[in-house]
Parts: structure tokens; C-alpha cells; sequence
């Protein structure tokens, strides 16, 4: 165990555009898997800002804060690129265009696909516990709505 150091705070933002498709990323950080936008929290910066700047920052897109739908503890992700302890405060956001334009900087690749789809590629660990959160109460909203009269 270090004795230095903290967890680093960050968020991950779970875009969805108009057509219900989630935006998937590939980085350096997390070689040959997928996941979402995202990074630190800077001191003094509210969990909603941050998912809004670290989004505008890697790929262009303006996004609304929805909800946050997961906290995450990595501590030292084997996947990740560096040894690292992460807080994630996954968050799901909407955006009114698929217009995407990469950072190139932290990231290298997109896509926007189905929540449900994108279950079948490789995503680090914790995108992929959010996602199956956010598929998991899209089923439970659809079946709770049919079910009220």
C-alpha cells in the first residue's frame, strides 16, 4: 500500500444523442478497449461542470447532465496504462447532435451505437457496469410504465 497520495476523483459521461445511441470512445489510457468521455474533477468543480468540460474537451459536443447513474472504485485497473486508484462518478448526459470531433490527443476513435449492442464489444470493466446499469433501468422504466394503470 502507498502511504502517498489520493484517489483521483473522475467522471465518465454516458452521452446518448436523439436517436438513443450511446457515444463510445477508444483511448490510449485504455489500450484495445472502449470506453466514455471523461477525466478528473478539478478543485472546486461541480461533479456536472466537470462532465460538461471533460465532454467539450475530447469531442466537441455540448451535453445536458441527466443524472448520475454509477459510482465505481478502480483501484490500480489492471487495463488501465498507469497505476492509479479512480473514484468514477459515471454520469448519463444527452446531446442534440452526433457531430463528433475528436481531441486526438486522448482519444482515437468513436462510435455511437445501441446501449444493448454495445454489450457485445470491448469495453474496459466499468463502462461496461454502467451500461448494463443504464440498459437494466431503461428495461425496468419500460416495464414499470406498462404496468402502472
Amino acid at each position: 500500500m502507498e502511504k502517498f497520495g489520493c484517489p483521483e476523483a473522475v467522471v465518465g459521461a454516458f452521452v446518448l444523442n436523439n436517436d438513443g445511441d450511446l457515444l463510445l470512445v477508444r483511448s490510449k489510457k485504455w489500450p484495445e478497449l472502449y470506453s466514455v468521455p471523461g477525466g478528473h474533477i478539478e478543485m472546486g468543480e461541480s461533479i456536472g461542470k466537470a462532465v460538461k468540460r471533460e465532454t467539450k474537451e475530447e469531442t466537441g459536443l455540448d451535453v445536458k447532465l441527466v443524472k448520475v447513474i454509477n459510482l465505481q472504485e478502480a483501484i490500480y485497473p489492471k487495463a488501465f496504462h498507469r497505476k492509479a486508484h479512480f473514484i468514477f462518478i459515471d454520469a448519463l448526459c444527452r446531446t442534440r447532435s452526433a457531430k463528433v470531433k475528436l481531441d486526438n490527443m486522448e482519444l482515437y476513435d468513436y462510435m455511437w451505437v445501441k446501449p444493448k449492442a454495445s454489450l457485445k464489444l470491448k469495453l474496459n470493466t466499468y463502462t461496461r457496469r454502467s451500461i448494463l446499469q443504464l440498459v437494466n433501468r431503461r428495461i425496468m422504466d419500460k416495464w414499470f410504465y406498462a404496468n402502472a394503470k
